[in-house]
């Protein structure tokens, strides 16, 4: 992969800039106390080398020298304490801002985009490149306080000599162009190492989630072993190849700095004459300054590793705001009743990767269809026949390509789909239970026991300060706990994608004979995928779909339906 096909349009020095940018923008650097303090301590370190300077000229230990040089020390240690303490929280600010912007924009995307996305990389960037942005902001203000320094005694140093002055700007300068030289591949095989660790973030979830089957199988275990085996050995390479470059730029600039201090020593005597307490009194400076420039120097290899992950997020920032929902102008109040919701020619696309690298799509639609409440309907059809696309649109999950949902005769537009989809509460065949009880109202929360006894759950599961006992329980008691989440919700309507699928016998008829009779009588829309056969007479519509087309809509009259 060569660079341009891994930074796009940005350049590598590009890359630095917008990463100063935003560090500067989103510690606000300007008005912060630690850029004060970088000041202030590096203006007290060059008064120290001042006093030192003055002292070893001058051969005597005056009380106003001498206090000038206690002064400045203590100056120095006391700002260059609270400077690495602002420092910390400029850190820990700059994470928690990252961390919260990009997890809003991740809740206010479509849901399709978590579908389509690899969750490694999302995590990923959520974790490994916001930590490496937050601590690059510490190595900004070290970066800074030393550049004050440098350029505070670069002068002095032309002062005393200005042969010293220029050889301590080749130094700087040559620091940086070893640095500029190897800056760019660097990033680049930087960039790729961290691709490659979403990968690993991915394998790793494959490990956490298909333990069952791993198990199952010491092929597929050993398999997968290889892969991360080979993932982490490539990660390894690409971070070995991008600290190579980074290495050989720290070497050009160190060489750089011990020629300077081999010119000192050893050029100013010999091809300027420059006396021997003179090249004492710049030896003093450059020493008292080596550190900070190799500080300067050594810190753009983190900058640069910060500049890719700050890219890494911009591009998932792009993605999220391209994916992002239309917002409401104002505050969504939520739904607490319809009369009719109506599918009119709704078509959805969607497209895939066939095994042979090509695209192929899939329309399911124009589907047809009106539901109102108090009706029990179900749907069934075979794999791949358009029922989990057809409850993702109806939910608003997914805004359909083509044709109208319309709500009590009105369409509903993309900007209306936050208060469409409060009219539902859904345990989908892939479902996630949360621990705590995330959004539900204390009435919602006082309601949920007594569902929980009525779902045969209460034995195993009880509610302490707002979130679950527990959550280690088989397939068919977590769906039947979503479940009783969904029922203290009290929503119109209420969808179950193969909810009886794990259940035994016994709850199976509970749900059928009892839990959902008694949501239609509460007033609610049921619509329930299911494959039971034998229980088809008990719903009021029965929707077949085949190819992605709704192929028949039987209806029974309610009343023959109760009877049976």
């Amino acid at each position: 992969m060569t660079t341009s096909e891994t930074t796009g349009n940005r350049s590598a020095t590009g890359n630095m800039f917008v990463l100063f940018g935003f560090l500067i923008r989103e510690g606000n650097l300007l008005r912060s106390p630690v850029l004060a303090f970088a000041v202030l301590a590096s203006f007290t370190r060059s008064g120290m080398i001042y006093a030192i300077n003055t002292i070893a000229a001058g051969a005597s230990l005056a009380l106003g020298n001498v206090a000038l040089l206690a002064g400045c020390i203590a100056a120095t240690l006391t700002f260059s304490h609270l400077a690495r303490v602002a420092s910390f929280r400029l850190v820990e600010t700059t994470r928690r801002r990252l961390r919260m912007q990009l997890s809003r924009k991740l809740l206010n995307a479509r849901a399709g985009f978590l579908a389509r996305n690899d969750h490694g990389k999302v995590y990923s960037i959520v974790t490994q490149e916001v930590n490496e942005i937050s601590h690059a902001s510490v190595n900004f203000i070290e970066s800074l306080e030393a550049a004050l320094l440098i350029a505070f005694c670069i002068p002095y140093l032309f002062y005393l000599s200005w042969p010293s002055g220029l050889a301590t700007l080749a130094a700087v300068g040559i620091g940086g162009i070893g640095y500029l030289v190897a800056q760019a591949p660097a990033q680049a095989s930087a960039e790729r190492a961290s691709r490659t660790e979403w990968v690993f973030f991915d394998r790793v979830n494959d490990v956490l989630r298909g333990y069952k089957e791993l198990r199952l199988r010491q092929a597929r275990k050993a398999a997968l072993q290889s892969d991360i085996d080979d993932v982490a050995t490539r990660e390894r390479s690409l971070k070995l190849v991008a600290e190579r470059y980074y290495s050989l730029g720290q070497v050009i600039a160190q060489g750089a700095m011990m020629g300077l201090l081999c010119m000192i020593v050893v050029g100013l005597p010999l091809f300027a004459g420059t006396e021997t307490s003179t090249v004492l009194q710049i030896l003093t400076i450059v020493l008292l300054t080596y550190g900070p420039i190799e500080t300067v120097l050594g810190n753009l290899s983190s900058f640069s590793r910060a500049a890719v992950s700050k890219y890494l997020i911009d591009q998932l920032e792009r993605d999220l705001a391209n994916d992002a929902e239309t917002r409401a102008s104002g505050p969504v109040a939520d739904r607490t009743a319809f009369r009719s919701i109506e599918l009119k020619g709704v078509t959805t696309v969607l497209s895939s990767t066939t095994a042979a690298g090509g695209d192929e799509s899939f329309t399911v639609g124009p589907l047809d269809l009106t539901l109102t409440p108090g009706e029990v309907v179900f749907i069934c059809g075979g794999n791949g026949a358009g029922k989990s696309t057809l409850l993702s649109v109806l939910t608003g999950l997914r805004h359909p390509d083509g044709g109208a949902i319309l709500l009590d005769g009105t369409p509903v537009a993309e900007a209306d789909a936050p208060a469409y989809r409060s009219l539902f509460s859904a345990v989908f065949s892939e479902f996630h239970l949360f621990n705590r009880l995330y959004g539900l109202t204390e009435a919602e929360c006082d309601a949920l026991p007594a569902h929980l006894a009525d779902l045969d759950i209460d034995h195993r599961v009880g509610i302490d300060d707002g979130k679950f006992s527990t959550l280690a329980l088989s397939t068919g008691q977590r769906r039947r706990l979503a479940l009783s989440v969904a029922l203290a919700e009290k929503r119109p309507i209420i969808v179950l994608d193969e909810f009886a699928a794990d259940q035994d016998p016994v709850r199976r008829a509970l749900f059928y004979d009892v839990l959902v009779p008694q949501m239609a009588r509460d007033g609610h829309l049921v619509i329930a995928v299911t494959h039971d056969e034998h229980c088809f007479d008990k719903c009021d519509r029965l929707i077949r779909m085949e190819a992605g087309r709704i192929v028949s809509d039987t209806r029974q009259k309610r009343a023959e339906r109760q009877a049976g």
